[in-house]
């Protein structure tokens, strides 16, 4: 699964490119590039390595879509600033956790870009991810159109949406407990813990 998140976030921010999988294919190469190029100081130095994450993926994805889209029926219900302190929680809650995956996992993947399904403003973009073991994966990236920039909103793993997995845990954590401590836990890198009264 590393792997596959890694393929994730590897999808990150370029300048604007005439077709979706270029948008993503040339940052792709370039995040593996940075990698490669700053290893060591990344190893011995994660903070500095989740900011070029931060500066280089995070613009590509459409964070205010997908917050609405995990939130879902929180969404409405939830206040200005409590959208906007779960949409930077979630996003750096995301850097933190595949950061890793991508140092792990960069000089081992194999990626072959299929052909693009677009469909007016949104697009999938469909790709056979292998890695050094042999084990192939298919990921699809679901992206739209944002100001004549393609950005994504979805990544299907086999078929099956990150983003709704998301949904599906969230929402159970929040009815749990509330929005507010959910947001709360995710601030302070302890959402992969129980929640209280959990089991």
């Amino acid at each position: 699964m590393s792997l596959i998140l890694t393929l994730g976030f590897a999808a990150g921010a370029q300048a604007a490119a005439t077709t979706p999988d270029q948008a993503l294919r040339g940052t792709t190469e370039q995040i593996q590039k940075l990698i490669k190029d700053n290893y060591k100081t990344y190893r011995a130095d994660l903070p500095t390595f989740y900011k070029a994450v931060d500066d280089v993926v995070v613009p590509r994805f459409d964070v205010p879509y997908i917050t609405q889209l995990v939130l879902a029926t929180h969404y409405k219900a939830a206040s200005p600033e409590q959208r906007t302190r779960f949409a930077a929680a979630f996003k750096n809650m995301l850097v933190r956790a595949y950061g890793n995956a991508m140092l792990d996992n960069y000089a081992s993947i194999q990626i072959e870009w299929l052909p693009v399904r677009v469909d007016g403003d949104k697009a999938l973009v469909n790709t056979s991810m292998s890695s050094g073991a042999g084990q192939k994966y298919a990921i699809g990236f679901r992206v739209r159109k944002v100001n004549d920039d393609w950005k994504v909103f979805d990544i299907a793993v086999e078929n099956i949406s990150l983003i709704t997995n998301f949904r599906t845990q969230l929402s159970a954590e929040i009815k749990k407990t509330s929005l507010d401590d959910v947001i709360r836990r995710m601030e302070t890198d302890d959402f992969t813990k129980a929640a209280p009264g959990a089991n």
